[in-house]
């Protein structure tokens, strides 16, 4: 049963990340160090690593929820199974393996373009499509085994009752190009690398958010081009320019679906979705293209990003490719708080 769990797991990023929080004033705090008639309170040794603190009550609250999810899911599967007069591997093999489609030759292909440029030179889509087949078919299998799972906590009436720790918001700029309802309660802000395979992953993730949260939800993009990553800022720069023309949208899905950043594949892309190519070529040299993106990197940094992608839900800071549920627990509260 373990290997359906551990296939939810995705926390990762291009760069390590670190949240940023204020000190909380919560009364007078104790002396946890003296010398030399001189002493140390805790709030100030908080103070000096709240960073670190706010990261580790994230990851606490994310072990304990996962182990409370797994621990329930385990024990209403057992029942299932019980009920069937089938081991559980028998009912996890007829309600979760069988449904679990093969993987198309499209998103085979599709996962062969998103990769290619990490794949060894000199290979071809045959010699890898083997274990690009296998990849796929790992991320159906957990898709599949979220959807039963989900079904599963909704029918038993699951309910999470851990008490997720107080977030900092950190004011955030919210303009630039966005999709998703104008007028939504719930504002995401990505800051993103278009060369970041992990970037590539949340995208996917955020597309499935929107899509459960259409009217509700307002995405807006800024890029975050990592330093360690050569075609990274001449991507964002070439998006921007899409976006002065109106096609921001169909290039950014166009360049993560692709995964291909070279000149070449960037003027193709725009033509693609219909750039005029002089108009797309003068500004991609233009000195005002990277002037935006660097804009968008200095409210990054100024917000506490040091890695992608990084979003920020109405200012509360989510790092790394999170799953989908991550996203929720958040877009959940918050519509739950404005709406008091």
């Amino acid at each position: 049963m373990w290997r359906f769990f551990s296939a939810l797991v995705l926390l990762s990023a291009c760069a390590t990340t670190s949240n940023s929080t204020i000190a909380r004033d919560d009364g007078p705090s104790p002396v946890v160090a003296t010398w030399a008639g001189r002493s140390i309170r805790q709030s100030e040794v908080d103070a000096k690593v709240r960073d670190e603190l706010v990261k580790l009550e994230d990851q606490m609250f994310e072990l304990r929820s996962e182990a409370a999810e797994r621990i329930a899911i385990e024990a209403i599967i057992a029942d299932k199974a019980k009920a069937a007069k089938q081991s559980e591997d028998e009912w996890l093999s007829l309600n979760v393996e069988k449904g679990v489609p093969e993987p198309t030759d499209a998103q085979i292909e599709s996962l062969y373009q998103k990769a290619r440029s990490r794949i060894p030179a000199g290979m071809s889509f045959e010699d890898v499509k083997p274990q690009l087949r296998q990849a796929v078919l790992r991320e159906l299998r957990a898709k599949r085994a979220r959807e039963v799972f989900a079904q599963l906590k909704e029918e038993a009436g699951f309910k999470l009752l851990i008490a997720a720790p107080e977030k900092p918001r950190k004011p955030v700029d919210t303009s630039g190009p966005s999709r998703g309802a104008s007028d939504a309660k719930v504002v995401i802000v990505e800051f993103a690398d278009f060369e970041c395979p992990y970037c590539t992953k949340a995208h996917e993730t955020v597309q499935e958010v929107m899509k459960a949260y259409e009217g509700k939800v307002r995405l807006v993009f800024k890029h975050y081009p990592l330093s360690f990553h050569p075609k990274a800022p001449r991507a964002a720069a070439a998006a921007w320019c899409a976006e002065a023309q109106g096609r921001f949208w169909e290039f950014h899905d166009a360049l993560f679906a692709s995964g291909e950043l070279d000149e070449d594949a960037l003027k193709m892309q725009a033509k693609n979705v219909g750039l005029d190519d002089l108009k797309f070529s003068k500004c991609l040299e233009s000195a005002a293209a990277m002037e935006a993106v660097k804009k968008d990197l200095n409210a990054g940094k100024n917000a506490g990003v040091d890695g992608t992608p990084a979003f920020f839900i109405n200012g509360i800071m989510l790092s790394g490719a999170q799953p989908e549920d991550a996203f929720r627990r958040v877009i959940d509260a918050e519509l739950q708080r404005l709406a008091k």
